[in-house]
């Protein structure tokens, strides 16, 4: 079991919580990228396969977190900042910090 700083128990594919205001975590992001894609490269020459025989490649997902602005709820009255499934209301351009994970490409 995986946790991060705060005690919170997290999946093996998660990388961390990086601010979007912060120049220096979105510099981490994208170093998360580049590797992620250098190391893609190297799978693919490489010829790595899994036990099935599918090619071995990874992939980042980078998911919205703390909602900047929160909208009306109309049937409530209250303010919120996540849709029903949990995304943030706005997508990535309403969120103040990403979550980054690594995750297995499914290729078939």
């Amino acid at each position: 079991m995986k946790f991060d700083l705060n005690g919170k128990q997290r999946v093996e594919a998660y990388q961390g919580t990086f601010d979007v205001f912060c120049a220096e975590d979105m510099l981490s992001v994208e170093t998360i990228k580049t590797y992620v894609s250098s190391m893609n490269k190297d799978l693919k020459y490489a010829g790595a396969v899994d036990r099935r025989g599918s090619p071995l490649r990874y992939r980042v997902c980078v998911k919205a977190r703390k909602p900047i602005h929160k909208v009306l709820n109309k049937r409530t009255g209250n303010l919120v900042g996540h849709t029903w499934g949990g995304d943030v209301i706005g997508g990535m351009a309403n969120a103040a910090a990403v979550d980054v994970y690594i995750q297995r490409r499914c290729m078939l």
